[in-house]
């Protein structure tokens, strides 16, 4: 039977169907779980080609974040996870045709993962900085991949998380380690959803951790260890990165092989990659490496011919048509959001408005009596400002701020230029009637991952 879980759309006026809309090809792949094996099969709600007997397109490439789970119902897998509400990303929740609300676990700093015994957040005063370091002035050519390996390899450490009620290792990732504190940063989706989470040192030391913050926009989260003798990597600058510059690649390869080391280019900058998290979609600028990025990696250190780590592991581009293309979080981007994560547990002066949308399109409005663009409201939260103006499940977002909406993307865009406590202006259309109303939005603070 298929165990896996579809997205429930709400109905629609004028017609039973709610409207499709065709996903990008990006999920998290169903690698297997730690020392396991496992299978892979189509993501749900991709293009389905070639029916009846006509020619067959190519499918588009898909990016994927590399975590060694497994498909739900292929022996040695885990089981499918519940459906949990969650609190928005950003502003809203947003997905093309999927939506699902994100909540922050306020107290995900304090759940210790051992012991039970809570550990203070640092004041701002005391949180440790993410320090990026100039290139050094007498590297010459820099570092042989040998050099490299001993010198970085002992700051890359192997992640295991576990799922409620589970004394299994549901999955496993890599993480960086940024000073002797203990703090280490990975990928959000190395941890989403665990329900603890332990370290491999580069010693064989295995040490129980916890969450400090995570941020799924960005993919990047912090967990912490207490431990002496740890070994901090140095952080190098990824704005002054050039496109054909060696690219060294260390991680927990296949989520059991810690330590893996491969070798490749810097292929390209700023690559704007859309990818599946979860439920969400979200967009980050990353720097493309052709080093190989494994199941496993995630997490784990890309790092430039000096040794200085440049970016974080996070994705590679999953198709058998194509081979050498990983992708990886910049250092830069990554130095505030890790500093957040420390502090506050989140990103601070993110805007929310508490819905999630669905985006529609020529033809998948007019089909349901809706606009032919615009974002579909599937939910309102109870703190969003738009209870207060009588918005409404069903109701379309035309425009923010005066600009036209056809993706989720451009109301994410006009939101990303709002602090906490300003104004949003919003031409909806109101369910039913067809009126369209304009609202000024009174946007909260999103403390969500």
């Amino acid at each position: 039977m298929d165990q896996r879980q579809y997205p429930q759309y709400p109905q629609q006026p004028g017609g039973p169907y709610p409207p499709y809309v065709q996903q990008p090809g990006m999920e998290y792949p169903p690698y297997p779980p730690y020392g396991g094996q496992g299978s892979a099969a189509p993501p749900y709600g991709g293009p389905v080609y070639g029916q009846g007997g006509g020619p067959v397109p190519p499918r588009a490439p898909q990016y994927v974040y590399q975590t060694p789970g497994s498909m739900p119902g292929v022996p040695g897998g885990k089981p499918p996870r519940r459906r949990r509400n969650r609190a928005p990303l950003v502003a809203v929740l947003l997905c093309l045709g999927l939506a699902a609300t994100v909540f922050l676990a306020g107290e995900a700093f304090d759940a210790l993962r051992s012991g039970g015994a809570a550990r203070r957040r640092p004041t701002p005063g005391e949180v440790p900085s993410f320090t990026i370091e100039d290139l050094p002035e007498d590297a010459d050519g820099g570092l042989s991949t040998v050099e490299i390996a001993k010198t970085v390899g002992p700051s890359v450490v192997c992640i295991n998380v576990y799922e409620p009620g589970s004394i299994s290792i549901a999955g496993s990732g890599s993480g960086i380690i940024l000073n002797e504190d203990g703090f280490i940063v990975t990928n959000a989706h190395v941890v989403e959803g665990s329900s603890a989470v332990t370290v491999l040192l580069d010693d064989g030391r295995e040490l129980d951790a916890w969450i400090v913050g995570s941020d799924t926009r960005t993919d990047l989260a912090v967990v912490k260890i207490t431990a002496d003798g740890l070994a901090p990597a140095s952080f190098g600058d990824s704005d002054i990165l050039q496109v054909g510059e060696r690219a060294v690649a260390i991680g927990n390869a296949a989520g059991q092989l810690s330590g893996t080391v491969t070798q490749g280019i810097i292929s390209g900058l700023n690559r704007e990659i859309s990818m599946q998290a979860g439920n969400s979609v979200v967009t980050m600028n990353l720097i493309q490496t052709s080093a190989a990025i494994n199941p496993g990696n995630s997490g784990g250190a890309l790092v430039n011919r000096f040794g200085q780590v440049i970016g974080i592991n996070s994705a590679k581009l999953n198709s058998s048509m194509f081979e050498g293309i990983g992708f990886a979080i910049p250092s830069a981007d990554a130095q505030p959001v890790v500093e957040d994560l420390i502090a506050y547990g989140y990103v601070k002066d993110r805007v929310a408005l508490g819905v999630m949308v669905i985006a529609l399109s020529p033809v998948t409005g007019p089909a349901n009596d809706l606009p032919s663009q615009g974002l579909y409201i599937s939910s309102v939260e109870d703190y969003s400002d738009l209870n207060n103006h009588d918005i409404t499940v069903g109701d379309v977002i035309l425009t923010a701020d005066g600009v036209t909406l056809e993706t989720t993307s451009d109301l994410l865009d006009v939101l990303e230029t709002h602090k906490p406590g300003e104004t949003v202006r919003l031409e909806i259309q109101k369910r039913g009637s067809g009126n369209v109303v304009t609202v000024d939005a009174v946007l909260a603070e999103s403390r969500s991952n």
